[in-house]
């Protein structure tokens, strides 16, 4: 998805879908310029999903420092990136958690490679964001800013019925933990793809705490990573002012096709004014 130390270079976070969706995450990103890819359909935005369940729902608020890692194996790099903030909500049905939907923003400003464990990451940050058009000649695009991950359904838990779920003991915290595949679709650079993760989600309570009680954190994290098509979301060689540059032999050799992304999100009971 990116290269290194030319002139531009492919940068993708998600989480995500959860990834968030946030979050994430199949297939080609940059590769040639006749690859037969198609480009995803267009959106500006995704809509957030509503539980049909009749039982009481939890609001909660995916923390702002919730993370995703991105991997992007190219033939000549492997680079690697990290993002470091995000936002949105998580509507949980604790009797059956199949019925949990959510909007998580990953926030790509926040993307940094770390692929040399050197200068050169800096450049490399700045030409993925500047594929994204994330960020171009300093100024930051706010409809490019978020990748997002629309929670559609979920599925595969074996226990939905929080409650019914045995604790264990992690330091001074009771945690009830599923394993669950989340459908949804993720929006990155304006272009709009369905994707599947799966994903373990840990319920946290203080020592003690009732089944039935609100947990005081949920985290969210890949079991295995999502994979992501570059081309698919329209992320190629651009110039900083957003122009779009012709792809070189030693460009291609060095950009990967793909990003496959992990997430580590959490969210925690969303305030009032928030639900």
């Amino acid at each position: 998805m990116t290269c290194s130390r030319i002139r531009g270079a492919c940068g993708l976070a998600a989480w995500t879908s959860l990834v968030f969706g946030v979050f994430g995450i199949a297939g080609v990103g940059c590769s040639r310029k006749d690859d037969a890819t198609q480009l995803a359909p267009a959106a500006s935005a995704l809509a957030a999903s509503k539980t049909e369940s009749s039982a009481s729902t939890w609001h909660y608020a995916i923390d702002p420092k919730s993370t995703t890692h991105v991997d992007m194996p190219g033939v000549k790099e492997h680079i690697k990136a990290d993002t470091t903030a995000a936002t949105g909500t998580l509507d949980v049905v604790a009797k059956d958690l199949t019925q949990t939907r959510g909007l998580v923003r990953i926030d790509l400003t926040t993307f940094a490679t770390h692929t040399f464990g050197n200068g050169d990451d800096a450049t490399q940050t700045e030409h993925a964001l500047t594929w994204l058009e994330v960020e171009m000649a300093g100024k930051v695009h706010d409809d490019m800013r978020y990748a997002d991950f629309a929670v559609r359904s979920v599925d595969g838990i074996a226990t939905p019925d929080l409650s019914k779920i045995a604790p264990t003991k992690d330091g001074a915290d009771d945690v009830r933990t599923v394993t669950a595949t989340v459908h949804g679709d993720i929006l990155v650079h304006g272009h709009k793809v369905q994707k599947d993760a799966l994903v373990d989600i840990a319920f946290r309570y203080p020592s003690g705490g009732r089944p039935d009680d609100k947990p005081a954190r949920i985290t969210v994290r890949s079991k295995e990573p999502l994979r992501l098509v570059l081309k698919e979301l329209d992320v190629r060689p651009r110039d900083p002012a957003g122009q779009l540059l012709d792809w070189t032999t030693r460009l291609i050799s060095k950009v990967a096709e793909t990003a496959d992304i992990t997430v580590d999100l959490a969210a925690v009971p969303a305030p009032a004014t928030a639900m």
